[in-house]
């Protein structure tokens, strides 16, 4: 329901921004042939920046309403985001330079198709709502999404969501290409847009959706069952203008109509992304051994029963204490995410130019060997979210996220 605080969304936040920067971490090997990594990269990155985008909808309309939705807090918004670009552009320009041998004294602020898009995206998303300030209201319901009764915000978003999606065939002629990174702001617009309509709605994130839970579920599966079919329609994974879509070897259908792919593309993600809300709101609900072990009906809890571990489990390996520091770091993580976004791409990039990924570039290698390197990788991205997700970043930056 909009303007409920729910402690989950908070953990699914962090557990978001870890995904940004584990996808990040594999994005040099995804193409090496391993089957671990690629299906690993392809499936984080099916969902992860499309519920990053969703929640931020989401929590820019509750915000927006408890400023009553007005310009000058709008602008406000709009300045920071436009500053942090530039900050981050300008950042990153050292980096580029020296690991991937960029050209030029300066970077080029006006075309952008890496890490500082998605500021571009905050910065043209709500740009586009300005027109909502000045909409006029018999009544302002503060923090509770807005007037129930005024449908115009409501249509003005779904018309803000049907522009974007037609707004791909924009670079048929490549007059764009990665101009402001607007193929990437229409391509996840409706992500956005989609955010603030439910923060507007009756929507309860503490009511579990089971059926909602399962269709994630098993699309995921799904895609990663038959990956190897599915790889050349994952080009819609990254917003990218329709003609992008065209080119790749897929259905001829779909090579006419890529719309209907971005379109298709929206429950899918969404779907996969409530998929893993549900699965995270469980977390440290219940101590584990009376979710698991203490089921009568459960095989598993007679067994544990038989072993006399349900009433040690806890206590031999501590895991209600492993549970509440794992939702302390998720929450830590969510609250600092965009700290943590702004600065961990470097940490990729000189372990790229140190030769980290060398090994594996060359040829694909034991499974054994690429399950150590990948759970190395889950251990970098852990130590960077822990070493960025601090409270002085973030006064730095002078924004929660």
């Amino acid at each position: 329901m909009a303007g409920e605080r729910v402690e989950e969304l908070d953990r699914y936040k962090g557990f978001l921004i870890f995904l940004v920067v584990l996808g990040h971490f594999l994005l040099p090997v995804k193409d090496s042939g391993m089957a671990l990594f690629s299906r690993s990269f392809y499936g984080i990155y099916s969902f992860h920046m499309p519920a990053f985008i969703f929640l931020s909808g989401y929590f820019f309309q509750q915000s927006f309403v408890k400023r009553g939705r007005k310009a000058s807090s709008l602008f406000s918004n709009l300045l920071y985001y436009f500053i942090c670009y530039f900050f981050l552009k300008t950042l990153l320009y050292p980096f580029d330079v020296f690991c991937y041998g960029g050209q030029g004294s300066f970077p080029d602020y006006l075309h952008e198709s890496s890490t500082p898009w998605y500021l571009l995206g905050l910065f043209f998303w709500q740009l586009a709502c300005l027109p909502l300030c000045f909409f006029k209201r018999n009544r302002v319901y503060i923090g509770k999404g807005g007037n129930p009764e005024d449908r115009e915000e409501k249509y003005y978003l779904l018309l803000l969501i049907f522009l974007s999606l037609f707004a791909g065939y924009l670079d048929q002629n490549r007059r764009f290409v990665d101009f402001l990174a607007l193929d990437r702001v229409f391509g996840f617009a409706p992500f956005f847009y989609f955010g603030m309509l439910l923060s507007q709605s009756s929507f309860s994130w503490k009511k579990r959706r089971d059926g909602l839970a399962l269709f994630g579920g098993v699309s995921l599966l799904l895609f990663l069952l038959f990956f190897p079919g599915l790889k050349n329609y994952t080009r819609i994974f990254y917003g990218v203008w329709y003609r992008r879509v065209s080119k790749e070897e897929i259905l001829p259908f779909f090579q006419s109509f890529p719309i209907l792919l971005r379109i298709f593309y929206i429950p899918f993600a969404l779907g996969i992304s409530y998929f893993f809300y549900w699965i995270l709101s469980f977390l440290g609900k219940y101590p584990l051994h009376k979710k698991i072990l203490g089921r009568k009906s459960s095989i598993v809890g007679a067994l544990g029963r038989k072993l006399g571990l349900t009433g040690a489990w806890e206590d031999q390996f501590r895991l209600s204490e492993v549970l509440e520091n794992l939702k302390r770091k998720l929450s830590l993580w969510g609250k600092y995410s965009l700290v943590i976004y702004l600065f961990h791409r470097p940490f990729r990039d000189l372990f790229l130019k140190m030769g980290g990924y060398s090994y594996f570039l060359q040829g694909e290698r034991a499974v054994f060997v690429q399950l150590l390197f990948f759970l190395f990788l889950l251990g970098f991205s852990v130590a960077v979210c822990v070493l960025l997700g601090r409270k002085s970043l973030y006064c730095f930056c002078k924004k929660r996220w």
